[in-house]
């Protein structure tokens, strides 16, 4: 009996508790249009209970106590508590913010309100992202990051260059993409943008060295787009459009005859010129517009439906993007299919899996742009018919009168393609056993599969362009990384004002690369199209093979506390081991610390009204890089043969040069900022000075080649030096309304750094950016990274007077073989010799002032965006200007018999026209061909125009225009003057100390797009 009335209590003790609890519905809408808000939070203050709004704006929330208080929160909107009061039906307005400072900001194995940051983070949202339709996400970051100087790569498929702060180490330059919580690498070519809903920029140390070894570029975190609580919510975003490039201003045939024959008569020579071409082709060939098309398609289609209920939530999109070359061959296009899921079993459980599938292929076009420029216009396309052979390669025209192989030739018989096929798993399981404790397990895996065949053709137009066997080639590579994430996550307030945030984690990764290549010769002509290996001649056969693998095991840890948000310290540090270093120095730590001071929030502040915010902080960290090869500590044999007088033996040698001294580079970093609002925050300011050092440098250096070591095997991995950087940035926004139908924004973001080399050790200067027989970049102790060194150019003798004055002391003639119309060169150690002693440091690639410029504007339905980018003050070493211009053989820029120096006062472009250039005008490298590279462009023109809901059903029905590099404002001579910031002469793997050479690379593209994005 006394059981019986005990259960009976507790029963109802329990009803009393449930009558306590009610349902509260409502809907959330905007204040500002009165349209629903999706996605806005509603939480139960204090607690972990919420829900998001639904499409709608509407919301349930069950089992709320009816004392209870309730947080509305949205991005971009001002947060609202309100108690229920007992209340079941809650509908709230909620009013827009200037200032985003409720923001969560994603930062490394965690998120934080933007007002908490204490470190350099800078935020770019999807819709900001999308805004520019191109292969890569990181193209379209562009000016919008103060700091970050992102160069775009051209051609299609070509990855962006991507500089966060300058030049940290000589060792490439490009940032850690986190994707999702998942480290994949150093490019992101492979994702789709439009299933980016945020980009966090982690700029300074204090913020990057909980990536510890990986993050001494920067790190770029990577959130893709979530599913939502309510009724599916379907997307269609389409663009389709064109791209061009610009024609340069090259001769025609008459032109290029007469500047083809005036290098021989100022020598005083007989011309040498082949006349074929005025009866085989007395119109000339413009080999630009022979080969070049002048528009090539770019197409971007993206589907995605994401919905769920409070349980399980998903997010599921397919993506097509497709950019065809310039030429008749080549081309990138891309397959993306992303399913994001996330299943709530309980308050205490929660499972996510996210997987994206992709499929990319591409045609590995040469890049002839350098040969359309520099053919002979005189000759035709093909050779006469009555001289035709079966082959149908042979019948292209050898170039009559220069060594330059015929681009449209070359085109024909490029039949090189690649596909890769690949696959991301991301799934984590997240476990809250107590309130404010989070314990989380993520495992990814990245596994990619790349098939390349080519096959090369045998042609036979003379014996300086042939190809004696036709050739086949296939290879196989293979890639498979996986990471393995661990942490607990434990926030608490106290006593109201302290707040703290702690966590601790383990990390391992492990990434491996398989490859497989066989080639044979002698294909039957008519398998030319059969990309099979076994279609070759047994007995030709080549195969070689490779497998390597490294690890990378951490433990991580962070603390965070905030003293009444006003006083706020972080202080993190990650311990990494990595396989790719020796025993004794595989194992490196990398700590940080942050503080902040919210002045806004003291007291003395609260009676003024100059600041809407106002926030001091600073920081200070360690990174780390450990981008060297796998097997960089060891020396390693292969198997080849070698005669011994008449016999062939078998036998070994010294494939890979290694060294088992290696250490970490590591780079220490400090950052001093303040972010401040004025004008009940519409107008907003940041500056920011930082300073970098890197220490222990790695490089691969030339080894020393009397140990027998020769070519590429000559190359051995260094500690080399150390360097620093400095630099600024300041920001500036303005958001505003005029009216009730007409708002705007602009952004408006200068940086400048510049980058020292403290010590480069070993046997001096390194010298990069190969031209002729000379070098043009050169680093060394002081100075600063990737200078451009040579002779120093004073202009050109104008007569035999200045010549003949141009002495030593004692009379000797500095310049013997001179002429009038030649450069004259400065004797800087006054010897009476030109030689290397000569040499100076004759201009500098990095620029001293970035700048980028953003314009948002909406007026009713309509909405315009102007995005502008430009950099300052940096110089470009132009090889096309002397190319060009009649140093050979080559085709010449329009006018270059005027310009060319032709008598006493004629000019300076250019010097006098040679056909021995025994003055070494155009083979020197010198400041002649040095000009400033300054420029500014415009990034994207785009205007917009929702329809009516009522139009289309309720549904939003967005169509636009949008211009991309529509315009460009330059003083620089050659094509364009942001490409050589990307390749150099031959480096295009994101080398920091060979750069700004331009050479003819493939030119930034002017593209014209019609989009439309449909949502319902």
């Amino acid at each position: 009996m006394k059981k019986q009335i005990l259960l009976l209590c507790l029963a109802l003790i329990s009803l009393c508790g449930y009558a306590q609890q009610i349902t509260v519905k409502g809907v959330v809408t905007s204040a500002t249009d009165q349209q629903p808000l999706i996605g806005t939070t509603v939480q139960v203050k204090g607690t972990g209970t919420g829900t998001i709004t639904g499409i709608d704006g509407d919301y349930t929330l069950p089992n709320v106590d009816k004392n209870a208080v309730l947080v509305f929160s949205s991005i971009g909107f001002e947060s609202q508590e309100i108690a229920v009061g007992g209340r079941t039906t809650i509908n709230v307005v909620l009013k827009e913010a200037a200032e985003l400072l409720d923001e969560v900001v994603v930062i490394g194995y965690g998120a934080v309100k933007k007002s908490d940051l204490t470190s350099s983070i800078a935020t770019v949202k999807g819709d900001e992202i999308t805004e520019t339709v191109t292969g890569n996400a990181m193209d379209a970051l562009q000016g919008k990051v103060n700091g970050v100087q992102v160069t775009s790569g051209g051609g299609p498929g070509a990855t962006p260059k991507v500089l966060i702060r300058g030049v940290t180490t000589v060792n490439g330059t490009n940032p850690l993409y986190v994707v999702d919580g998942m480290p994949v690498g150093d490019n992101i070519n492979f994702l789709n943008s439009n299933d980016i809903a945020s980009m966090e920029v982690l700029k300074d140390a204090s913020a990057a060295a909980i990536y510890g070894t990986r993050a001494s570029n920067g790190v770029i975190l990577i959130t893709t787009k979530k599913g939502k609580t309510g009724k599916a919510r379907i997307n269609w975003n389409s663009s389709v459009g064109f791209q061009t490039v610009a024609k340069p201003n090259i001769a025609g045939a008459a032109e290029y005859k007469e500047v083809f024959n005036t290098r021989y008569t100022n020598d005083g020579l007989s011309s040498i010129w082949n006349d074929t071409g005025a009866t085989t082709n007395p119109g000339g060939t413009d080999w630009w517009d022979t080969v070049v098309n002048k528009t090539a398609l770019v197409q971007n289609h993206s589907l995605s439906v994401a919905g769920g209920s409070e349980q399980f939530v998903y997010n599921f999109s397919v993506g097509y993007y497709r950019n065809n070359s310039q030429f008749d061959v080549g081309y990138w296009d891309k397959i993306n299919i992303r399913l994001n899921t996330e299943y709530t079993f309980n308050k205490y459980v929660k499972l996510g899996v996210d997987i994206a599938p992709r499929v990319e292929s591409w045609d590995d076009t040469p890049n002839q742009f350098s040969a359309a420029m520099a053919m002979d216009p005189t000759t035709p396309v093909f050779r006469p018919q009555d001289q035709w052979e079966d082959n149908k390669y042979n019948n292209y025209q050898r170039s009559y009168n220069n060594q330059e192989w015929n681009p449209a030739g070359s085109i024909a018989r490029s039949n090189a393609h690649s596909r890769e096929l690949g696959a991301i798993l991301n799934t984590y399981l997240q476990v809250n056993p107590i309130e404010k404790l989070t314990l989380r397990t993520q495992f990814g895996a990245n596994a990619h599969y790349r098939r390349s065949d080519s096959f090369v053709p045998k042609f036979n137009m003379d014996p300086l362009e042939k190809q004696d066997l036709n050739e086949i080639t296939r290879r196989n590579q293979e890639w498979f990384d996986w990471n393995w994430t661990n942490t607990a996550t434990y926030m608490d307030t106290f006593a109201e004002k302290h707040n703290l945030n702690v966590m601790a984690g383990f990390t391992a990764e492990r990434f491996a690369w398989y490859n497989t290549q066989a080639r044979r010769d002698n294909v039957p002509n008519n398998l030319d199209q059969m990309q099979e290996v076994n279609a070759g001649q047994q007995g030709t056969d080549e195969a070689n093979g490779e497998t390597t693998y490294n690890t990378l095991v951490s433990f991580l840890g962070r603390v965070m506390y905030n003293y009444d948000n006003r006083y706020y310290i972080s202080a993190s540090l990650r311990a990494d081991g990595s396989s790719r270093f020796p025993k004794g120095s595989k194992y490196a730590l990398f700590p940080s610390v942050s503080a902040s001071w919210r002045v806004i929030s003291e007291a003395f502040m609260q009676d003024q009204d100059i600041f809407s915010d106002l926030k001091l902080r600073g920081g200070w960290g360690r990174v780390g890089n450990q981008n060297i090869n796998n097997n960089a500590t060891l020396t390693l044999l292969s198997e080849t043969q070698y005669y011994y007088g008449n016999t062939l033996a078998n036998g070994y040698f010294v494939s890979t040069v290694g060294n088992n001294q290696l250490k970490w580079e590591t780079v220490e970093d400090w950052n001093v900022g303040v972010d401040m609002s004025f004008l009940d925050s519409r107008l907003g300011v940041t500056f920011e000075y930082f300073q970098k050092k890197s220490i222990d440098m790695l490089y691969q250096k030339q080894n020393i080649l009397s140990l027998g070591y020769d070519n590429w095997n000559s190359q051995i991995w260094m500690n080399i030096g150390s360097m620093q950087a400095r630099g600024w940035e300041v920001g500036l926004t303005w958001r505003d309304e005029i009216g009730k139908d007409f708002s705007y924004d602009l952004g408006l973001n200068l940086s400048a750094v510049r980058n020292k080399a403290i010590k480069f050790s070993g046997d001096g200067p390194i010298n990069v950016g190969g031209f002729n027989s000379d070098q043009i970049i050169r680093n060394e102790d002081g100075g600063f990274i990737s200078r451009f060194y040579g002779y120093v150019a004073d202009g050109l003798f104008q007569n035999w007077e200045e010549v003949y004055a141009h002495t030593d002391e004692h009379g000797t003639l500095i310049q013997p073989n001179a002429k009038p119309g030649d450069i004259r060169f400065k004797d800087r150690d006054h010897n009476g010799v030109l030689d290397a002693n000569d040499k100076d440091y004759i201009g500098n690639p990095y620029p001293d002032l970035m700048m980028g410029l953003n314009i948002g504007m909406r007026y009713k339905n309509i909405d315009f965006v102007a995005n502008f980018y430009g950099t300052f003050g940096n110089d470009i070493y132009n090889v096309t200007k002397g190319r060009y211009s009649g140093s050979g053989g080559q085709n010449v820029w329009a006018g270059t018999l005027e310009k060319a120096w032709h008598g006493e006062g004629t000019g300076n472009d250019i010097p006098r026209l040679s056909s021995n250039d025994l003055n070494l005008n155009y083979s020197r490298v010198s400041s002649f061909y040095v000009e400033d590279g300054s420029y500014l462009r415009c990034k994207l023109l785009q205007i917009g125009y929702t329809l009516p809901k009522k139009w289309v059903g309720g549904a939003d029905l967005r169509l636009s225009f949008s211009a991309q590099n529509p315009f460009t404002i330059t003083g620089y001579s050659g094509m364009d003057p942001e490409r050589p910031m990307v390749d150099g002469t031959t480096d295009s793997s994101g080398s920091a100390i060979n750069t700004g050479i331009d050479n003819v690379a493939y030119p930034n593209p002017r593209t014209f797009l019609f989009g439309i994005d449909f949502k319902f």
